[in-house]
């Protein structure tokens, strides 16, 4: 055997050990814009947000990285997505229940945001207009602090409302985004008070609490209150209609009606109720 085919063969045997090598003698490294998941219930409302957060690494991110007035992934990797389980309010715009991918467009002065119907893509990467489902503008502000990576947040939530947070570097975006919850609690009230019997003083008691913490009908909610304490005079019950016949100019009643669930609270061992009627009573008499 000549010696330049002993060398050929050896150097195939190199190549050959070096092929078969696992994979997992391969480093293994993180993701440089690791991959997160928001999820939130708003109101009856599942938000799912899948996304990637890029770090900013002492880069100059709006006007530079991310070039004003052109079309951002809003993240890094594969699209944003966002899926919401109900029909649901964005920034005042209907949105259907369903899956998208979220994009921007980011100015000095003005963000557009889009949620789009095409979720498959990398990036930016099969984006097309015609598969928007909506488009709104916000206006950008400085963050809190500073935010090194690129991050999504659901905060503000109340009830049935939210407001979704798109904040990088020094930069921040807010919208709200509003559930359906609010016309199903309304229907479910109007079937249940329709047909609830007095031995399910709760109802009216529940329907009533609803009314009044969402700034509904006082009246109504009023009739409501009324009619559970009078079939339960729990101190719970008396408590808020106390504050009803108060909204409704009621003093004098409202006193009588808050003195009734303090008795009640006392008995119970409900001090907070007990402070609580007191603070209103002392407020009211002086209206009186």
């Amino acid at each position: 055997m000549t010696n330049s085919l002993t060398k050929s063969m050896l150097a195939i045997a190199l190549l050959a050990g070096l092929m078969a090598r696992p994979a997992s003698a391969q480093l293994s490294m993180p993701e440089p814009s690791p991959s997160a998941t928001v999820m939130q219930k708003i109101g009856f409302t599942d938000l799912t947000i899948n996304y990637s957060r890029p770090a900013v690494k002492g880069r100059v991110i709006f006007g530079k990285l991310v070039p004003y007035g052109e079309l951002w992934r809003t993240g890094a990797s594969d699209a944003t997505i966002l899926t919401v389980s109900d029909p649901i309010t964005v920034a005042g715009k209907p949105l259907p229940a369903g899956k998208y991918s979220l994009f921007t467009i980011p100015t000095r002065t003005e963000w557009t945001v889009i949620l789009n119907s095409y979720t498959e893509g990398h990036g930016t990467t099969g984006y097309d207009a015609k598969n928007d489902v909506l488009r709104f503008t916000v206006k950008p502000d400085s963050s809190a602090r500073f935010y090194e990576s690129f991050t999504i947040e659901v905060q503000d939530v109340v009830k049935n409302q939210a407001n979704l947070y798109l904040t990088w570097a020094n930069t921040s975006v807010h919208f709200p985004m509003v559930s359906n919850a609010d016309e199903r609690i309304m229907a479910d009230i109007q079937k249940r008070t329709a047909s609830a019997t007095d031995e399910q003083p709760g109802v009216f008691y529940q329907s009533a609490l609803y009314y009044f913490d969402a700034g509904k009908d006082p009246k109504q909610a009023l009739a409501w209150a009324t009619k559970a304490a009078t079939l339960k005079p729990a101190f719970h019950y008396l408590h808020l209609q106390a504050k009803l016949l108060a909204q409704t100019g009621d003093y004098k009643a409202a006193i009588a009606a808050a003195r009734k669930s303090s008795e009640l609270a006392a008995e119970k061992k409900f001090t907070e109720y007990v402070t609580l009627n007191n603070q209103l009573i002392a407020g009211w008499e002086k209206k009186l």
